[in-house]
């Protein structure tokens, strides 16, 4: 269990990191920065979980630069995503909107808790 989540959390950071270097400091779009992202994860030779993993961690890479300021941040978003991706893949089973719920979940998690930390 704990190597699938350290392969989920990898795959989710490395999606989540390169899609908001892409929109925040190459000037992309997020949509187009997401869509490379998983467009260039696709091409892995890994399984379809873990291409799944690095789709959900672009979508949660799309959020503002105003709320993450480093990529220690990223780090934690993508922690908290990948908790919630390995937990959710058999309760979501068959439903669409899965990976960008969990993008969307672990980014609002992380900014409730920076924002009650600070």
């Amino acid at each position: 269990m704990r190597i699938r989540f350290q392969y989920k959390l990898g795959a989710f950071f490395l999606g989540c990191l390169f899609c908001f270097i892409l929109h925040s400091k190459a000037g992309w779009s997020p949509v187009l920065a997401s869509a490379s992202v998983g467009l260039i994860g696709s091409f892995l030779p890994v399984n379809s979980n873990m291409r799944a993993a690095m789709y959900s961690g672009s979508f949660a890479g799309m959020c503002s630069s105003e709320l993450v300021s480093n990529y220690w941040e990223i780090f934690g978003i993508s922690l908290i995503g990948a908790v919630i991706y390995l937990y959710s893949l058999k309760l979501f089973q068959g439903f669409g909107g899965k990976l960008g719920t969990i993008a969307f979940v672990s980014v609002a998690l992380f900014y409730l808790i920076k924002g009650s930390i600070i």
